[in-house]
């Protein structure tokens, strides 16, 4: 289940010199964690390159909202797909009118190579994503993100550790009533109060102790998302996704070691798991 849309940098391709008329044509907006871009009902029509941050492209109908796809650096998007466009991070964009930048990008054929990339890369993507929905069941999604996520990490650091402090700050997001935000929103209930004082609809924390990494594991998957969020990407809801991760946890599949953050303790079983 591929949530990156490209592995194409088209920003490498406009700091090119023959791309200056290409590149000038562009604006940088700073955006802040939590904002939003587009909207399905955005009036312009603009081209979006990744300066920096991360944003995810979801859809929203009825309350509910499905996560389509993530865009990091270098990734390419438009306002006129109909889908909502979110930082998770703060970040910056380069933002440029569409028509002129399709009639800008015939006179390039270099760039209009790279364009062409990208969105075979895209289409590739949303069938993937098509049949995860349509042929995987829960379990088999979120594995198959969690294993695309962790084979884009970065290598293993023996340095990283569990922050408690993290983990309850984490609890609390995920504690913390629907519909009220990007983090899920209200004052945090403690994360060691009493049974009596949490949520009914909390589920049963789950944190591995340390143990042993299985060779060719170890990578840190760094989300940033609320197990809603999460759950919004493989359209399942969070008490599912919270008891999956959960069995992950237990069977020393995943550790967490931060806010929407897991270590990867044994990637074959996770492979076995996203293939299922």
């Amino acid at each position: 289940m591929m949530m990156k849309l490209s592995d194409v940098d088209l920003l490498e391709a406009l700091e090119r010199p023959e791309s200056a008329p290409l590149r000038e044509m562009f604006s940088v907006r700073r955006v802040a964690r939590g904002q939003g871009i587009f909207w399905p009902d955005e009036q312009e029509d603009l081209v979006l390159v990744v300066k920096s941050g991360r944003f995810r492209v979801y859809l929203s109908y009825g309350g509910k909202e499905f996560t389509l796809a993530f865009l990091e650096r270098g990734d390419i998007y438009s306002s006129h797909t109909g889908a909502h466009v979110q930082a998770l991070a703060d970040g910056e964009v380069l933002l440029a009118d569409t028509r002129a930048f399709r009639r800008r990008m015939t006179d390039l054929p270099e760039v209009s190579a790279i364009m062409v990339r990208v969105l075979g890369q895209m289409l590739r993507s949303t069938f993937f994503l098509i049949e995860g929905l349509v042929f995987r069941d829960s379990n088999t999604r979120l594995a198959s993100l969690l294993l695309e996520q962790a084979e884009r990490a970065p290598a293993p650091d023996p340095d990283d550790s569990i922050d408690p402090a993290y983990l309850a700050e984490m609890d609390a997001a995920d504690d913390a009533p629907t519909g009220t935000g990007m983090d899920g929103a209200p004052p945090h209930v403690p994360a060691n109060a009493p049974a009596t004082m949490r949520p009914a609809h909390a589920p049963t924390r789950c944190h591995a102790m340390p143990s042993r990494v299985q060779p060719g594991s170890g990578q840190i998957i760094r989300m940033d998302l609320t197990t809603e969020q999460l759950a919004g990407m493989v359209g399942a809801t969070r008490q599912t996704v919270s008891t999956l991760l959960n069995d992950m946890i237990r069977s020393g599949i995943l550790e967490r070691v931060g806010r929407g953050a897991y270590r990867v303790r044994d990637m074959d079983r996770l492979r076995e798991l996203a293939s299922a």
